[in-house]
């Protein structure tokens, strides 16, 4: 079993609201997070260990996408609504949507952001053109 990217140490520090009753199920989450980025990303444990000069991976990236992904997942107010959006914006020209969805069931995901910050692992897709009789 390879080990998790953060700590309950690396998530107190991260958020310091962390409320004492819930470390158990913090650390089981942070445990819970870290597969997830390992199943997304592969080759994070990999480019950990190459020098960041020769495009090597600090460690500190997954441990601060860990951290937030746990912090997301159980930063959750009593009193918010129990399931949909918390706030929905619209446009027209050209184009624009956009909200806030709620997760009162505390579910680990990783957001745009995080996963810039874990980048390289996905291949990038490319335009390609096939050449007529070649």
């Amino acid at each position: 079993m390879a080990a998790d990217y953060a700590t309950l140490v690396d998530l107190k520090a991260h958020w310091s609201g962390l409320p004492a009753a819930d470390e158990d199920d913090a650390t089981q989450k942070l445990h819970e997070a870290s597969i997830e980025v390992r199943g997304n990303y592969p080759d994070v444990d990999q480019r950990i260990t190459v020098a960041v000069a020769d495009g090597g991976m600090d460690p500190d990236i997954p441990k601060l996408v860990v951290c937030r992904m746990v912090k997301r997942a159980m930063d959750i107010t009593e009193d918010a609504p129990t399931a949909g959006f918390e706030s929905v914006q619209f446009g027209s020209g050209p184009f624009s949507m956009g909200g806030k969805v709620l997760n009162p069931d505390g579910n680990l995901y990783l957001t745009a952001a995080d996963k810039r910050l874990l980048g390289k692992s996905r291949p990038r897709r490319q335009a390609w053109t096939i050449r007529p009789g070649g």
